[in-house]
């Protein structure tokens, strides 16, 4: 039926919680901010809230990739009691150290070579471009991809439909009846499929809730669900 896989990178095929955890700790160290205050799951929490609100932003149009990197830790620093510390610094020594890593989900890997077999595969997002390439290549995975998109390089991100229709223009014939969004997010990739008029495969594996009433075409629990979708 698909003649097209589009595959999202973090919380899909990469454990993006765990190598960002490994690098923003890095990060609060090198930078001297644990002097300040020791880091604890509390306020890696409160971190996080806050850099999902800004990547929301993002997704919606309202704020653009540096204002987004720059508030998440001016945010950071007023909600968790932390002094100020210029966050082109702080971005600059995380994402050299999100760069140097590229957990596959256990998994992931076998899927993507099976799918592989099949379809070409191409990755599809929203991540910092540099960070993102690296990871691609030290975790392997650009052995099962015919190539990726990464917003930044593209001038919109998903889901704005502008993002896909680029997408498809530089896939040779694709057509968008003819691709499938896999994808962890509901607001920036399945979302994103239903403004490029595409089917869609919501990874799901925590079997979280559609509170936002994005339509799906299919929900995946595990990469076995995928497969058996796709293949």
């Amino acid at each position: 039926m698909y003649k097209v896989l589009l595959f999202d990178i973090d919380g899909t095929l990469l454990d993006f919680d765990h190598d960002m955890e490994i690098a923003f700790r890095h990060m609060y160290t090198v930078s001297g901010l644990e002097n300040a205050k020791p880091l604890t799951r509390e306020l890696m929490e409160i971190y996080e809230v806050g850099n999902l609100r800004w990547w929301r932003r993002f997704e919606q149009g309202l704020c653009e990739k540096t204002e987004l990197y720059n508030r998440r830790f001016e945010d950071f620093f007023e909600a968790a009691g932390l002094p100020y510390v210029d966050p082109n610094l702080l971005n600059s020594i995380y994402f050299d150290a999100l760069g140097q890593s590229g957990t596959f989900y256990p998994g992931a890997e076998a899927m993507l070579a099976a799918l592989a077999e099949k379809y070409p595969i191409y990755i599809i997002t929203n991540g910092n471009a540099p960070s993102q390439k690296t990871r691609m290549a030290l975790s392997g995975l650009n052995r099962y991809i015919q190539g990726y998109f990464i917003s930044e390089a593209i001038g919109a991100a998903k889901p704005d439909k502008r993002y896909f229709d680029y997408v498809l223009a530089h896939i040779p014939g694709a057509r968008a009846q003819d691709c499938i969004v896999i994808g962890d997010s509901l607001t920036s990739d399945m979302r994103g499929a239903v403004n490029a008029g595409m089917d869609s495969i919501w990874f799901n594996p925590k079997h979280l809730e559609n509170t936002i009433a994005v339509p799906v075409t299919y929900e995946a629990a595990d990469f076995d669900d995928i497969l058996h979708i796709l293949l």
